[in-house]
């Protein structure tokens, strides 16, 4: 069972980094793009671990950074501070679907602005308001969403489980 857990979350990684760095940029409907490493480093430390999502995204985050951004190691940085922030949320196994999609969202959002504000420390300049209203908002809604779906896909992989005390 952990083989067959280990192989889903790999294939879930390789399909998560190609949707953020080659598909979803080109294709996307009204250039609103989901963070969907996040999402994927969400749902697997809802389904599995925080180990899990701790691995998902430093090595998703540092492979985004090396193919599509201009500042390496921020992405990591800010997964480990989402996965460590959604670890310390209060949930529980009769949390509802709605309220972790939108703790999913609120930690997307937040690290958009962090994203935005780095940018501008480093002296890109941009509307701040309008970025964070056209462009953090709905692509931490959508990250929220993608989460929600793949805490769905992954949720089956626990059946038939017993945990060893």
């Amino acid at each position: 069972m952990a083989l067959k857990r280990q192989a889903v979350l790999f294939l879930s990684f390789d399909t998560a980094l190609l949707l953020d760095t080659a598909i979803l940029p080109k294709w996307n409907l009204f250039h609103m793009v989901p963070f969907v490493m996040l999402a994927l480093m969400l749902a697997a430390e809802q389904v599995f671990s925080l180990q899990a999502a701790i691995i998902i995204g430093t090595l998703g985050g540092l492979f985004e950074d090396l193919l599509c951004e201009n500042m390496i190691g921020l992405t990591p940085a800010l997964c480990l501070l989402a996965a460590v922030a959604y670890d310390k949320l209060p949930k529980n196994s009769d949390t509802k679907p709605a309220i972790l999609g939108l703790y999913c969202m609120l930690l997307a959002f937040a690290l958009e602005i962090v994203r935005a504000l780095a940018s501008w420390v480093i002296g890109m300049r941009f509307g701040f308001v309008n970025a964070v209203l056209y462009g953090a908002l709905p692509r931490a809604l959508l990250t929220g969403l993608w989460a929600l779906i793949g805490m769905a896909l992954l949720k089956p992989l626990l059946k038939r489980q017993v945990d060893n005390p």
